[in-house]
């Protein structure tokens, strides 16, 4: 059910938007200024059960709260979809359907956070989760006089986000995250442990070539989002890219620049401590504007960024042939060196991960 109503004499509410603040009456659940969603009171009660103690974030689609379960009297966290039109609500609602899918899913992965209930209930939709004390690294980087974070810390958060996108990549079809950033990762208050917070962008490739061709819709963060995500036609090393991006800003205390950070990096590796250049070339690698210049898949970043090290070369397990990593066939046998990927968009035939033109057609992948 609605949060229950306020009462008349309850303080009026302020739109959160920064660039409005106007005062609502209470009750409301949309801003009448800007249209941006309207946080409950504390105490009120929702989906029936949870009483609010106060309000986290609030963003396009709804308010998250910090709310107390009355069965466990432990703090969870919900996140509850606003939309005061019933077709908008409909839409919406098939998004958070996802979201709570891919949660599930998720689950046994250390870093996503425990999904307790999702809760349809009229004209509300409710996910209840995990609550993550501690701040997001994006709001720790800004307050002042805070200083990056050590190398070898962020390759390890690094190590564990990358865990967790090889576990999406390799569902079928693969699964996109869209939005990995400083912002939708929390510390815990130990000052190691991380969570990601927000899987409401991620979403699912397209089912065969026609409709990988067709641009999906444009959900990114400047700065973090390759080229062919800009376009609308994210595949998963469009995450890496984004995840280069936030190590990048963890570690330098800078916000990136897309692929010019990349270009950047390229040329000042000898400025880094010796035993941190292989991370930010790294970094540089998984900033390539072209796809096939980054890491083929999430589970090699991972193991590079646990290792401490860039694998140079690989050793084909049929012939021997040492072979540059992140190549497609092996430079002795010509065997297979790297996953398939999606198939050609001219003749539709599998190509392997990394290669530039279809060995069928000759087409350019």
């Amino acid at each position: 059910m609605p949060p229950t109503k306020a009462e008349p004499d309850d303080k009026l509410n302020v739109c959160a938007n920064p660039v409005c603040g106007a005062l609502n009456p209470p009750g409301e659940r949309l801003c009448q200024r800007c249209s941006s969603p309207l946080p409950g009171a504390a105490g009120q009660i929702i989906a029936g059960k949870y009483r609010i103690d106060q309000p986290l974030a609030t963003g396009g689609f709804g308010v998250v709260y910090k709310a107390m379960d009355p069965d466990t009297s432990e703090p969870v966290a919900i996140k509850e979809m606003i939309a005061t039109d019933p077709k908008e609500f409909n839409l919406r609602r098939t998004f958070f359907r996802r979201e709570a899918e891919i949660l599930r899913a998720l689950q046994h992965v250390p870093i996503v956070p425990r999904l307790y209930d999702f809760i349809e209930d009229g004209g509300a939709a409710y996910l209840v989760m995990e609550f993550i004390p501690g701040n997001n690294l994006l709001a720790l980087l800004d307050k002042p006089g805070a200083n990056p974070f050590p190398v070898a810390q962020v390759a390890a958060w690094g190590a564990k986000i990358s865990e967790a996108l090889a576990h999406m990549h390799r569902m079928h079809p693969p699964l996109i995250h869209r939005d990995m950033k400083p912002e939708n990762i929390m510390l815990l208050p130990d000052g190691t442990t991380i969570r990601l917070i927000d899987f409401g962008t991620a979403r699912e490739m397209g089912h065969g070539t026609k409709a990988r061709g067709v641009a999906k819709t444009k959900v990114y963060t400047e700065g973090y989002a390759p080229p062919e995500q800009i376009i609308g036609k994210p595949e998963p090393r469009s995450d890496l890219f984004a995840l280069a991006g936030t190590l990048y800003h963890l570690a330098t205390g800078h916000a990136p620049e897309g692929f010019f950070t990349g270009r950047e990096l390229e040329k000042k590796f000898r400025e880094y401590p010796a035993a941190e250049r292989w991370f930010y070339e790294l970094i540089a690698i998984n900033l390539s504007e072209d796809v096939n210049d980054r890491y083929l898949t999430a589970r090699d970043m991972k193991g590079d960024l646990e290792r401490a090290e860039i694998t140079r070369e690989i050793y084909c397990p049929k012939c021997g042939t040492a072979t540059p990593a992140r190549e497609p066939y092996c430079r002795g046998c010509a065997g297979a060196m790297a996953p398939v990927g999606a198939p050609c968009h001219k003749c539709n035939r599998p190509s392997l991960l990394g290669s530039r033109f279809c060995v069928i057609c000759g087409a350019r992948l």
